[in-house]
């Protein structure tokens, strides 16, 4: 005789980058499971991979995939999944750095701090263009890189390395006149080789697109027990909520 099944809730979720209504159910216990064990192996391909494939199977849309969506839709869905699956308050340590008066050095004391992430917003520049001319023939038409693109760049690597690398990622097409050059047709490498070719001056027409990625941010506050600050912060990193 089969087990009796268990019907699981069903939840409407809007896409940040699109306002898209996408229905998805929550975590099970064995993908939570995987999620634990992805990130016990440190192995950033896993966990990347692993992500991916569990809010695939979260969402109930066949029309919706993951590796299409931009990186931030995916930050959103993964943690409204968490807050609707395992809880939405989440302990975080905080480490005081108010300065002592007397010594001049920093209080450094670690406490923790709940933060209820079904609170958390999308930050977003309304003013950033996808279309960037440089000169009189040639531009730039931008998109938001992938999850999968943003999440392996190499952590060791210095900032601009890094910058030139996202903005390579995140070209779709160079155009020159009335000639578009797809980004589809050329390797990562050519594209960075291109970028590093700029001059200063229409680089930093680039980098403003980059650095005004939507992102997300939760407030949350709390006092230190050493010296009573009181902290009011926008927590940013949610790497923890794997744990």
């Amino acid at each position: 005789m089969d087990l009796p099944k268990i019907d699981l809730p069903i939840y409407e979720l809007k896409l940040p980058s699109s306002g898209k209504t996408v229905r998805v159910r929550p975590f099970l216990v064995k993908e939570e499971k995987l999620l634990l064990m992805a990130v016990e192996s440190k192995d950033e391909n896993n966990i990347i991979s692993t992500t991916k494939q569990i809010i695939n199977n979260c969402i109930l849309d066949s029309d919706v995939k993951v590796e299409k969506l931009p990186f931030f839709d995916v930050d959103y869905l993964f943690i409204a999944l968490r807050a609707k699956s395992i809880g939405e308050v989440v302990p975080v340590n905080f480490i005081c750095k108010m300065l002592d008066a007397a010594t001049g050095k920093q209080c450094g004391t670690m406490f923790p701090v709940d933060i209820d992430i079904s609170k958390c917003v999308v930050k977003k520049d309304d003013s950033v263009v996808f279309d960037i001319p440089l000169n009189g023939r040639i531009g730039f038409r931008m998109k938001y890189p992938s999850y999968e693109v943003m999440k392996r760049f190499v952590e060791g690597e210095d900032t601009l390395t890094k910058k030139v690398k996202i903005i390579a990622s995140s070209i779709e097409h160079i155009y020159e006149g009335e000639k578009v050059h797809s980004a589809k047709d050329y390797t990562p490498e050519q594209l960075v080789e291109y970028v590093e070719s700029l001059t200063e001056e229409h680089f930093k027409k680039l980098e403003k697109f980059v650095d005004n990625f939507p992102s997300f941010v939760v407030a949350a506050e709390g006092v230190c027990p050493k010296c009573k600050h009181v902290h009011k912060l926008e927590y940013t990193d949610f790497t923890s909520f794997f744990r």
